[in-house]
């Protein structure tokens, strides 16, 4: 069964590892008039936004350092990604510029937000706390979270699975909150990074990582961590990602999320296949990557929903086996208490129990077996009882002409 359980998670992540890779050229190439007009948005502002944008002409963004393939930077710290390309497209359209604060510490980029040093964060899960002082937007990024470890590793069923175990976790990420929340105790291995985290998973130094599917595939391609394996989908759900904002600005989240909504579906899948594609041969049409990722996502899908079901399964028959065996070891002790030598009474036949208690003979068997006693009489009996009634007398002797 446990090979069953390795392969169908090795075949989950064969599935949704199938050729995440960097893309060579930049989504924004201004090479031609043609891909300037391509990303042209019609952003529907009314005129208190339009005045905001004339006063705030140049803003400060930063974003996670690591965190590929949405958001990190280049040797030339530029900031390079899907979120990073989302915010490119928007801030173009709006015409404001950016000062880029880059390759910060995740912890830095959080504290300089809280104390207005930074204006918006690229992309950045919500949480009670980041809530006191950000305002996020609609999330525009979007993928299941998953358990990450070895494929030599133990079954991992659910989150629960996890306790006492090793998992590596990032600092202030939000994963470490919801475990606390959910009472969940595992040890920590501290991680700077998801690659960090896969990392020390790979190696031994932790058992298990909960992260990002998109940005775990794209990881153990795109470093060759193929000891590495999806054991478990969490009871999560999909990992939100959001532009957050300082939290005096309420326009820009209202500005933001107009253009967001004015991105038009095919952007959205070219913003996405930049940096999640399937390689191709020659002669294989862009409908056809895009038919080809829709049925991927739509396997991954399928494949959630029968491990979480068949997990649910696995723990009823568990619990459907552990009564048996509890109904089977009472019966054992039962049949246990009639092997061997039983006392009893030489003259009225009861039966002396093994707490000492002597019992008439039809009530010790039905207390240990499921047997069930009629009460009659035996010819001798009869004979010995009723012998010299007249009716047994008359009766008997009818019986002997037959």
């Amino acid at each position: 069964m446990k090979n069953k359980k390795t392969s169908s998670s090795t075949f989950f992540i064969a599935i949704l590892c199938i050729s995440f890779y960097l893309s060579p050229t930049l989504l924004f190439s201004q090479d031609s008039e043609d891909s300037e007009e391509a990303y042209k948005l019609f952003i529907n502002l009314n005129e208190e936004e339009k005045q905001w944008i004339e006063e705030h002409q140049r803003l400060r963004i930063s974003g996670p350092r690591s965190f590929p393939p949405f958001h990190s930077f280049d040797e030339q710290e530029n900031p390079q990604g899907i979120a990073a390309d989302y915010i490119r497209i928007i801030f173009d359209n709006l015409g404001i510029e950016l000062e880029v604060q880059p390759n910060l510490p995740w912890p830095e980029v959080l504290k300089r937000s809280r104390n207005k040093e930074l204006d918006i964060i690229a992309c950045s899960a919500k949480s009670a706390d980041r809530e006191e002082y950000l305002l996020f937007t609609n999330p525009h990024l979007s993928f299941p979270l998953v358990i990450i470890s070895r494929e030599d590793s133990p079954f991992i069923a659910d989150l629960n699975d996890l306790t006492n175990m090793k998992v590596a976790l990032l600092n202030q990420n939000i994963i470490t909150d919801w475990l606390k929340r959910d009472g969940i105790e595992v040890t920590p291995y501290p991680a700077e990074s998801p690659l960090d985290a896969l990392k020390a998973v790979s190696t031994g130094k932790a058992e298990a990582y909960i992260g990002n599917l998109a940005t775990c595939s794209y990881l153990i391609n795109e470093y060759g961590l193929m000891n590495l394996k999806v054991a478990a989908p969490t009871e999560y759900g999909n990992y939100n990602l959001f532009i957050a904002v300082r939290d005096d600005w309420p326009e820009l989240v209202s500005i933001l999320n107009k253009s967001l909504d004015a991105i038009s579906p095919e952007l959205h899948t070219a913003l996405r296949s930049n940096w999640l594609s399937i390689k191709y041969e020659f002669g294989i049409t862009p409908g056809d990557i895009i038919r080809t990722i829709l049925i991927v996502a739509g396997i991954a899908a399928v494949i959630l929903l029968i491990i979480l079901r068949w997990n649910r399964l696995l723990r009823k028959e568990i619990d459907t086996r552990k009564k048996a065996e509890k109904e089977l070891k009472a019966a054992f002790e039962d049949i246990k208490t009639l092997t061997g030598l039983l006392p009893i009474c030489a003259h009225c036949k009861n039966i002396r129990d093994d707490k000492g208690y002597w019992k008439k003979i039809e009530s010790y068997f039905e207390d240990h077996t499921e047997i069930s006693f009629s009460h009659s009489l035996c010819p001798d009996c009869i004979s010995e009882l009723y012998g010299d009634e007249d009716w047994y007398i008359k009766e008997k002797k009818e019986k002997d002409k037959i």
